[in-house]
């Protein structure tokens, strides 16, 4: 029950289409409204109090529309940049992956979001293992600790790997990075470095500076497909809102018009309302995703935020 819950609520928030999520509430208001509200008010449901309603409802998507058009047109004014902005940043972009191979020595390291996660995530896992051969095997303490955190950084990033095997779409990518907790990986490595520095060879201290380096690299690239990924999700909020919107305020407002010469039917007034609530439903459908996405990918910098994880005991502070 509880994995069915799981997959269920990842559906409705991260994974599901959008349109089909909105339908399912859609769905559920049909039924709130329909024979739930049927039984309840026992056939009850007076016209005077369908008008207001209704009425009230084809305004808030006039409004909806327009809060949305106006979203969009601050995206869309971000791309109206001058020539030496537009530059700059395909320049930085260049720059940042000219970096990054010549920290990991490769001649070239992939464009898509995916190939490109891994060839970093694999560089820094081994990394981690060359600090551990680097680290003397009679420094017991430091061995203990920073083998602890080396299985917490293995299985993160094996567990991202696998799931950037089978991405399909940009949200796949930035959803397969949301386990990889970026602040932590870099919290405990630092925290490893204040308690056991002096301790440590000198190659083993470059290494774990390489390592930071490598983390920096990741938690830039991440937000930046992230950036990608939510300029795509409000271009397709716009135009599916668009689809919604207008026959649904064409047929509310039809409604409205030929109310007096139409029968009375409780089933009518019930498609009507849902109707009316389609494009609240696709808006609230694409919300709840971004939200979690942003609050699971969030970019603290070098702060932890407290998400309730207990972090590598001996390396990580209570």
């Amino acid at each position: 029950m509880t994995s069915r819950w799981t997959s269920l609520s990842r559906w409705v928030l991260l994974t599901g289409d959008r349109r089909a999520v909105a339908a399912a509430l859609l769905a559920a208001f049909a039924v709130l409204f329909g024979p739930v509200g049927h039984l309840v008010t026992l056939g009850g449901g007076g016209r005077e109090t369908t008008v207001p309603l209704v009425t009230t409802l084809l305004s808030g998507n006039f409004v909806l529309v327009s809060i949305v058009v106006s979203v969009n047109s601050v995206f869309v004014s971000g791309e109206q940049s001058p020539l030496g902005q537009q530059f700059g940043r395909i320049r930085d972009t260049a720059e940042f992956r000219r970096q990054l191979e010549s920290v990991v020595e490769a001649d070239h390291v992939p464009a898509d979001p995916e190939g490109f996660l891994q060839v970093l995530t694999g560089d820094i896992v081994e990394r981690g293992q060359r600090l551990q051969d680097d680290v003397p095997p009679a420094d017991v303490d430091v061995r203990a600790d920073l083998d602890a955190y080396l299985d917490r950084l293995g299985a993160a990033s094996g567990d991202m790997n696998a799931r950037l095997r089978d991405v399909e779409r940009p949200l796949e990518a930035v959803l397969a990075t949301m386990r990889f907790d970026y602040a932590r990986q870099v919290e405990d490595l630092q925290r490893l470095r204040a308690e056991h520095g002096d301790d440590l060879p000198e190659q083993a201290a470059t290494t774990l500076e390489e390592t930071l380096d490598l983390l920096e690299y990741f938690a830039v690239a991440r937000a930046y497909f992230k950036s990608l990924y939510l300029r795509r999700e409000f271009a397709g909020l716009s135009t599916n809102l668009v689809y919604v919107a207008v026959p649904s305020i064409a047929a509310v407002s039809f409604f409205l018009l030929h109310f007096s010469q139409l029968p009375s039917t409780h089933a009518l007034v019930v498609a009507v309302h849902v109707l009316a609530l389609a494009p609240f439903a696709l808006l609230s459908a694409y919300v709840v995703r971004v939200a979690a996405i942003s609050r699971r990918t969030e970019s603290p910098g070098h702060f932890v935020f407290g998400d309730g994880e207990p972090g590598v005991p001996g390396v990580s502070s209570p």
